[in-house]
C-alpha cells in the first residue's frame, strides 16, 4: 500500500487527537499509559463478536469473516481526527482493498445513529461500510473509552493491531498490519 502526499501531508500537520467518552482531550503526558489502560484486549486476544446492520441495510457478523482479515475504525464525529483519518482508510486502504475476498471493513460511529452515519457518509463522500453504535455496546466490548481506534482482526478471529489517535506513525503502522495479514490468508 502506498501512501500518498496529499494523505502524508494531512497526517503530518494532524497532531494526535484523541477524545476520551466525554469528548475532552487526552492529557498528552499520560496518553500511552491511559491508552493502553482503556483497551480491554491485547494483540493475539480473541476479538469479541458482534452483530450490526451497516447503513446500507447489510447485516454484519465479525465471526462470520473467518478467513479474512477484519478492519474495525471505532469513530465519533466529534473529533475532527476521526474525519482525517476516515479520509485516508477512504483512499488509501478502502479503495485500494475493497475487491479483495480475504479483506472487510467496517467503521463503527461510536455514539452515532444510522441517520446522522447515512448523512456522515454522504458529505464525506465514504464508500466503506458504517455501522451505528448509538449505545456504545460494540465500543465496550473493545475499549473504555477514547476515539479514534483502529482494530485489525487476524483470519483466525484474533487480534493483530491496534491503534489509537491519527498520527503519521499510526498510519504506517496500520498499512505494516494489514499488508502482513493480507500475506499470511491461506487460500482455499
Amino acid at each position: 500500500m502506498k501512501f500518498s502526499s496529499v494523505s502524508f501531508f494531512l497526517f503530518f500537520l494532524l497532531s494526535v487527537c484523541v477524545l476520551d467518552s466525554s469528548g475532552q482531550a487526552l492529557d498528552a503526558s499520560n496518553l500511552d499509559r491511559d491508552l493502553k489502560a482503556s483497551s480491554l484486549h491485547g494483540l493475539g486476544d480473541a476479538a469479541p463478536d458482534f452483530t450490526c446492520r451497516a447503513t446500507d441495510g447489510r447485516p454484519f457478523t465479525l465471526s462470520e469473516n473467518k478467513n479474512r482479515v477484519v478492519l474495525l475504525y471505532f469513530f465519533s464525529a466529534s473529533n475532527p481526527a476521526c474525519f482525517v483519518q476516515m479520509k485516508y482508510l477512504e483512499s488509501e486502504v478502502f479503495q485500494k482493498l475493497r475487491e479483495r475476498d480475504d479483506f472487510r471493513m467496517i467503521a463503527l460511529g461510536r455514539d452515532h445513529t444510522r441517520e446522522e452515519l447515512v448523512k456522515i457518509g454522504g458529505e464525506n463522500k465514504l464508500t466503506f461500510p458504517l455501522a451505528a453504535d448509538p449505545q456504545q455496546e460494540i465500543f465496550k466490548l473493545y475499549f473504555a473509552k477514547f476515539v479514534p481506534r483502529v482494530v485489525v482482526v487476524r483470519t483466525d478471529g484474533t487480534i493483530a493491531y491496534q491503534s489509537s489517535g491519527a498520527s503519521y506513525g499510526g498510519v504506517l503502522a496500520l498499512q505494516e498490519a494489514l499488508a502482513r495479514e493480507l500475506a499470511n490468508v491461506k487460500k482455499p
